[in-house]
């Protein structure tokens, strides 16, 4: 399960050729990237597939249309996932997308499924000038996304699961949180 993988979401001021978290062992590398704005997203899709990259993620705040034109970017030539919310995070999440618009102060955690992580070591907690903060956080496996989910869950108003393996990896993340916190996970184009 070796690979050079990258996720991507938007943060204020970022720069997008700064990895913001990486985790690297015998199970390959994941890094983490901000990019200031969305128009800049596609731009780095672009750089990474050229530098080689297996797999590229997406934030959530993208949604579909820049989905759409990450795949574009990506020319075919790897896997470019974007984080979408089943059913039973609607509510939550659109009451984030609201509470977000309208100047709240938010925290979200980016859960990464990385083989070999080690949760209590490979975190990062970016504090916001706006109060809130981000939480990147890599685990081994999915049960063990779970069990993190639910130990933050209080603290969270949304959470993204990278690297899952779909529906099935989600699932340990969504039963985790028994509804308290939206839980997006990645669905794929080529």
């Amino acid at each position: 399960m070796s690979g050079d993988k990258v996720i991507i979401y938007e943060e204020t001021g970022a720069d997008p050729t700064i990895d913001v978290m990486t985790v690297q062992n015998g199970s390959g590398r994941t890094r983490v990237r901000a990019v200031g704005k969305q128009e800049e997203m596609v731009e780095l899709v672009s750089r990474l597939v050229g530098e080689g990259v297996t797999q590229v993620e997406i934030c959530g705040a993208f949604g579909a249309v820049w989905h759409a034109a990450a795949g574009r970017a990506a020319g075919g030539k790897v896997p470019v996932g974007a984080i979408y919310y089943g059913f039973e995070s609607l509510t939550g999440v659109a009451s984030y997308k609201a509470r977000f618009e309208d100047g709240d102060v938010l925290s979200e955690a980016f859960i990464i499924v990385h083989e070999g992580a080690d949760p209590s070591s490979d975190v990062i907690v970016r504090e916001r000038s706006d109060g809130g903060r981000t939480t990147l956080v890599a685990v081994p496996d999915e049960a063990t996304a779970g069990e993190v989910a639910e130990a933050m869950a209080g603290d969270l108003q949304l959470i993204e699961l990278y690297g899952a393996s779909g529906p099935e990896g989600a699932e340990p993340v969504i039963r985790a949180v028994d509804g308290r916190v939206p839980v997006g996970v990645s669905g794929y184009r080529r």
